[in-house]
Parts: C-alpha cells; structure tokens; sequence
C-alpha cells in the first residue's frame, strides 16, 4: 500500500494520527485513526517531554494500524506555538532568453529571491514558502506563469518559519517512534487544506483553530494564504479557569467543559444544576449550567477578540466575504459560533473536515482536521530526491507541484 498517507497531529492534550488516501475524485479515504490524550508532553504547542510525547505518538500510531494492514513507518507532521513566524515576501528577476518564456527555472529564481529579500533569524528555520501570486511584467494574480512570456516575473510569498529547536524536538519525538518525518506542516495550514471550500480560499476566509495549548489563525484571500499567527490561549486555559474557579480537578474540569460547556452565557439553562466534587476530599458543590458558562464565555471572549486584533492589523475583516471558519476541539462548545459572530461581526460557521470517506463517523470531527489536512497536503505535495540536506529540500518544486495540483478541479 505505498500511496497511503498518514497525518499526525502532535497537539497539547491528545496526538492524533489518521491513515488514508487521496481518491481520485480528491475525496480522504479514511483508513484508520487514532488517538492518545496526555497532558504533560506538549505545552502551548512546543514540546517540553520527549519521551511522553513518544509514548503518545506511538499509542496513536497503533490504535490506526489496528484498521489496516500495514505497518506504518513514515508521517506528514504538524507543527504550531508562539514560535511560529510569518510575514510575506516578493521577489522579481528579469526573463532570460531570445523567446522570452518563463522555464521552472525561472520560477525557482523569482522564489529564491523573495526568500532571500528578508531576513531569518539564525534560530528560526523555514517551514513553508506559499506562494500568493505572479506578476508578469504588469499583469497580476497568476498563480502559475511557467510557458507565458514576459520580460519580468515577479513572486510574492507567505514565509513561515519555526524556531529550530521546536522542530528538531518535534523529529526527534517521531523518529524515537521509529517514524520517518516526510515533513513538517504547519498546523492550521493542514486545517484549512480539509475544513476551507475551495470558494471560501478565493473569496476570503479566516480559519481559527482552537486546539488545546494555541489558537492558530490562518487568513485566505483570492485563494493563497495573506496572513497567519497564532495565539497561546486556547482549550486549555478554559479547563483551568474552570478547575481554578470552581475547586475542581483538572479532569473533572475538562469533562464539565465538554459536557455541560456552554460558550454564550444567554444560551445557557440557569434551571440545568450540575454536581462539581471539589478537589483534594469528598464534598460536593453544585453549580448552575450558566455559572458554567460565564467562566468559559469570559476565556473564549478573550481568545475571540485577541484574534480579532491579530486579523485587522494584518487584512480588514470587512475584506473576507466567506467570514470565520471554527475549527479544533473547542469550537465544539455550544454557543461558540454566535459569540464569535457577535465580537467579528462576520458570518461565523463550525469547520468539519469535507470530502472524507472510509471512517468518516469517526474522523468527520472539527479535532481531526489537523490530521487529515496533513493527509491532503500529503497527497499535494511530492518529494523529489534533490540531494540537498534538509526535510524541507526540494521546496521550489513543490511550490510549482502545488500550484499545478491544488488550483486545478
């Protein structure tokens, strides 16, 4: 079965792994899952205990392999935390040649160009280049000029990068798994691959993924990536308001959240009484569904409209047609979508993964969406064996593989 694909998301609460593949229809077939939920490996996105992680990645590797017959020895990984940097890049060179036509090397050069016109950090190490557009001498919004002719090719890029330690801790988890790391991805670009429609990317969408350690915000506009950050409150801060607020245990806390949790106060049922055991004895406290609810709406406000800030110094949210897509773990919580719509002001809607088959009842969940994005990009991106070091080599032939894959139906 060498064109199966496995995505792993290595989050701050759970791993998840999914095995699949790309049909020709461009449908996921799900072929197995699993997942593993730990608490002390991952903290705000980084990874602070190899050897737990490990354990995680392994467990999650297992609990998929059960569906297939296969042994699974190499993974498209997922990477996010305050580390991750981003800004965007142009590059132009003039076209060489009595016909002028523009060659893949031509490509290439424009590219190198904009990656070399900033300046990374020594400890920072580059992810992703995405490419936004073209220009062939005046002419805009080409998203693969390779045979047109022009006197001058001109890229503009979306770079991400990562902090190096981050990324070499995250292969060493892996390998140490026995988990040959195909590349590293950045987490809410494999979410938006497997939870954004294709007319959503062109017509401008946020994706927000709140996942357990950050919330990671990615913004399409006319279908390539304008903006992306993240933010390092998430999931978890509201499992700890509740614990801390009402005397609970950290799991009992995660239970009442995912349970009971209401993310708008007047969405919530006053008459509804939940029983809370308070931490370290045997009493008992008993709690209102919307008491409940004002400790979580208070973090998800915040988380909301720190988004918000992040977004509209980078892209007007009045630019972006296609509003806020939800996706990770939270966003399940009742409510989630009409606050945000209230602090955005833009049509707000739940991400579930789309186009998926095979375990679709198991899978189709808005905490998956990392893990079959990676599938999907996976199955977009190749690897050529270029002879350069580095799991990132070969990234100017990628960038033109994508282009000829993803923006064509």
């Amino acid at each position: 079965m060498d064109d199966i694909i496995v995505g792993l998301d290595i989050g701050t609460t759970k791993v998840c792994a999914v095995i699949g593949e790309l049909k020709e229809d461009r449908t996921i077939n799900v072929l197995g899952a699993g997942s593993c939920s730990y608490t002390d490996g991952v903290k705000k996105g980084a990874i602070v205990d190899i050897k737990r992680t490990t354990e995680a990645i392994v467990y999650a590797i297992e609990e998929a392999e059960k569906s297939v017959d296969v042994s699974i020895d190499s993974v498209y990984v997922g990477i996010a935390g305050a580390h991750i940097n981003s800004m965007n890049s142009k590059g132009a060179i003039a076209i060489k040649g009595a016909s002028n036509e523009i060659t893949s090397d031509d490509l290439d050069r424009a590219v190198d160009n904009a990656k070399t016109a900033v300046q990374i950090p020594a400890h920072q190490e580059i992810i992703h280049i995405l490419p936004r557009e073209f220009v062939v001498d005046e002419q805009r919004e080409i998203s693969n000029p390779k045979g047109m002719v022009g006197s001058r090719l001109e890229a503009h890029v979306h770079i991400i990068t990562g902090a190096v330690t981050a990324i070499k801790n995250l292969m060493k988890s892996c390998e140490m798994a026995k988990l040959n790391v195909e590349e590293v991805v950045l987490q809410q670009y494999a979410s938006s691959l497997s939870a954004l429609t294709e007319d959503e990317r062109r017509l401008g969408v946020v994706l927000l993924d709140i996942g357990g350690g950050t919330t990671d915000i990615i913004v399409y506009k006319n279908g390539h990536v304008e903006f992306s950050s993240s933010i390092d409150i998430a999931g978890s801060n509201i499992t700890n308001d509740i614990a801390f607020v009402l005397k609970t245990s950290t799991d009992k806390a995660e239970e009442l959240k995912v349970n009971d949790g209401v993310a708008q106060i007047d969405l919530a049922d006053e008459q509804i009484k939940i029983e809370v055991p308070i931490a370290g004895g045997e009493k008992t406290d008993t709690i209102s569904q919307k008491y409940l609810a004002e400790i979580i709406e208070s973090r998800m406000d915040e988380i909301f409209r720190l988004a918000k800030n992040k977004i509209e110094k980078n892209v007007p949210l009045n630019s972006l047609p296609a509003g806020i897509v939800l996706t990770g773990g939270s966003s399940l919580l009742k409510g989630c979508t009409e606050l945000a719509e209230g602090i955005f002001g833009v049509p707000v809607r739940t991400g579930n993964p789309i186009q998926i088959s095979g375990l679709k009842e198991q899978v189709c969940k808005p905490q998956y969406s990392t893990a079959l994005g990676l599938i999907r990009y996976g199955a977009l991106n190749y690897r050529e064996p270029t002879g350069k070091s580095g799991w990132f080599s070969g990234i100017f032939e990628k960038i033109k593989n994508f282009f000829a894959k993803f923006f064509t139906d």
